[in-house]
């Protein structure tokens, strides 16, 4: 029997544009560090292979507090180009533009601690700290393209992109929903707001399989097992759908802080672990989609990616994306391990396939990846059986006060896109946004009924 055997469900959580750097970078460093052999930030902060260099300046990373930043930072395919900066004659990255990208969009905003090198320390992750304390890191994980949110969420949820931008983006590829639907495994997604999956076109957010967040707990304590879904994808507020749906977003997106996405996880976590017996068999992988222009010092792994079919670039890939945060929460890893494999997004798909089709890659995009050196989520599990142990997640509160701004134009190509999607909705599906999605439709007759100027 394979560790996977021991795996009723699994749930996944994939946030908003941070690095693994700045989000985890402190575990190896100074008297942050946790024992573990992760491959960090460590001292001296002030030397050359970690200089970005502008106009003549080095800069380097820094210990920040979490707090709104002063804006978004360039993550778009040309910026994140210009931070990873390939050598022509080397062929690597030297992983140096990050404060070149983010000086020439803030022009006004010269400081000698730009925001993209700026890392957390512990007391202001004390969920994610707790976490991989507590369970598994991986330091190995990588978005799966050099590009922005929608191409590595395509990527993640589908196991390819046909775009390497922004945009509305009804599908050309059946996403993972779909998978799991044709292979009789169930699944829910539990939203915080509106669903990334609506941007993709999914009809089935109408449906019952998505729920309010609110909603798991009660479903992990009390549901039957026959009833109780075997994948579960759990969607934080995302910020550029907020001013829509209303709240506050913890979705970790940049200018935003990251305490209300701590919050998330631990409610997340708390509720996963209400039932103990059900908890022994559940594996929580947790994620980012990109590094959101966040500096990283590691280098991403040459693992080619072509235009598919239907493509709307040109230009192929040469690499993975930047290196974002990766845990695995499950009785299934030891505390503080750490796994080295080459991970992006598509290895959660791998595992999908491995649990519930076993022996049936999950697609031909996704087994081109595993041979070209993408490993499977389930490469880190170290445990040949469950641990006995319950940790308990830690008490903590954070300032919620953060203005959303209700009135002002969009200022993201995403936000643009969740609009679009809301009008989209309102459009095709009347009476199922009305009834499901309120807040939408409400939201639509505001604009509809406002001024022109």
């Amino acid at each position: 029997m394979s560790a996977l055997d021991l795996i009723d469900t699994i749930v996944l959580v994939m946030l908003e544009n941070r690095s693994f750097d700045h989000m985890l970078g402190h575990l190896s460093y100074g008297r942050y560090a946790n024992g573990s052999d992760v491959d960090g930030i460590t001292s001296p902060l002030r030397r050359d292979a970690w200089a970005n260099v502008y106009q003549g300046e080095p800069y380097y990373p820094f210990l920040m507090r979490d707090r709104e930043l002063s804006g978004d930072l360039p993550h778009d395919r040309g910026a994140i180009a210009t931070q990873m900066h390939r050598s022509a004659v080397a062929g690597t990255f030297a992983m140096d533009g990050f404060a070149k990208t983010w000086f020439a969009a803030s022009p006004n905003n010269r400081t000698t601690k730009p925001d993209p090198l700026g890392f957390l320390p512990p007391d202001d992750v004390p969920m994610t700290r707790f976490l991989a304390d507590t369970y598994a890191v991986c330091d190995r994980w990588f978005a799966s393209l050099p590009a922005g949110t929608q191409p590595n969420r395509l990527m993640g949820w589908s196991g390819t992109s046909y775009i390497d931008g922004n945009g509305f983006l009804p599908p050309h590829d059946p996403l993972v929903i779909d998978w799991l639907e044709r292979n009789h495994v169930r699944w829910r997604v539990y939203t915080s707001g509106l669903s990334f999956f609506l941007l993709l076109g999914a009809t089935a957010a109408f449906g019952p399989n998505f729920r309010g967040v609110d909603r798991l707990a009660p479903d992990v304590a009390g549901e039957q097992p026959g009833d109780f879904p075997e994948v579960i994808i759990v969607e934080p507020l995302y910020g550029d759908a907020a001013r829509i749906v209303g709240g506050i977003p913890n979705d970790d997106h940049a200018p935003a802080p990251v305490g209300p996405g701590e919050l998330f996880l631990r409610k997340v976590y708390d509720a996963l672990t209400r039932n103990p017996a059900r908890w022994a068999r559940t594996l929580l992988v947790i994620t980012y989609d990109e590094h959101g222009g966040f500096w990283d010092h590691v280098a991403p792994p040459l693992v080619p990616f072509a235009p598919p079919a239907r493509a709307t670039f040109t230009k192929p890939f040469d690499s993975l994306g930047v290196r974002v945060p990766g845990l695995v929460v499950s009785p299934l890893v030891s505390p503080k391990h750490v796994s080295h494999a080459v991970l992006d997004h598509t290895s959660v798909l791998q595992l999908l396939a491995e649990r519930f089709t076993p022996g049936t890659p999950y697609s031909p995009a996704v087994e081109t990846r595993r041979l070209a050196g993408v490993g499977s989520v389930s490469a880190v599990l170290d445990l040949a059986a469950p641990r006995a142990d319950l940790p308990i997640a830690p008490d903590f509160s954070i300032n919620l006060e953060m203005p959303l701004g209700e009135n002002r134009p969009p200022v993201t190509p995403l936000e643009a896109t969740f609009e679009e999607a809301a009008v989209d909705m309102v459009r095709k599906f009347p009476k199922p946004t009305a009834q499901k999605y309120p807040e939408v439709s409400n939201w639509v007759l505001m604009q509809q009924d406002r001024p022109h100027s």
